[in-house]
């Protein structure tokens, strides 16, 4: 019986290139740029970052990823938020009072806005929203009766009142005696109006 040699022929190209940097990519969401990159080189994935520019990768965050996690891949693209600049204490929602179509009435809350100054990674820096405090709240009609009187809140929870369309009187005191500056508020018909009470700290 013949023997033909054995031959052996080595795998170059891309193929071999596969063979050796693909990976299952990891779930990064959420992680900030440091642990991303840390996550992604344990699991052999080549990470390439794409969206805003990294000058904080500790604090900066991931958005999206190009592949889902699982998935057999030779490259992770991955979207990194912005850095957000503000105060430590985040306050209401930007540009109030809001106006949303519905039965005419006022949503406010009592909020605490600023403090040392910070950074945070979020996909819309503009939507970062802080949490309200606990207090009373009172709503006092154009010619100053007690429509809500010193109705009491819970951290987190706001004040939401059915109310005909007119002018009010909206005050407030935190939990801890702090006095928020009132404000005045005009609800129209069909609208209901988002208006919060804000005390500003250094």
């Amino acid at each position: 019986m013949a023997y033909l040699p054995m031959s052996v022929t080595a795998i170059q190209g891309p193929a071999a290139g596969a063979a050796h940097t693909s990976c299952h990519a990891p779930r990064v969401i959420g992680l900030t740029v440091t642990a991303a990159r840390r996550r992604a080189k344990s699991s052999n994935c080549q990470l390439r970052l794409t969206g805003a520019s990294v000058q904080m990768p500790k604090i900066q965050t991931i958005r999206a990823q190009s592949a889902r996690p699982g998935v057999l891949t030779m490259l992770l693209s991955v979207t990194v938020n912005p850095l957000c600049p503000g105060g430590a204490n985040l306050g209401p929602p930007t540009g109030e009072p809001l106006l949303t179509p519905g039965t005419s009435g006022l949503t406010t809350g009592l909020f605490i806005e600023g403090g040392a100054f910070i950074y945070r990674s979020a996909p819309v820096c503009k939507n970062l929203v802080g949490k309200s405090s606990a207090g009373t709240i009172t709503v006092t009609n154009a010619v100053g009766v007690a429509i809500a009187n010193q109705t009491v809140l819970a951290a987190g929870q706001l004040l939401e009142v059915n109310l005909n369309a007119g002018q009010y009187t909206i005050t407030g005191v935190f939990a801890n005696g702090a006095t928020a500056r009132p404000v005045t508020v005009t609800i129209p018909a069909g609208e209901v109006v988002r208006q919060d009470l804000v005390l500003d700290v250094p």
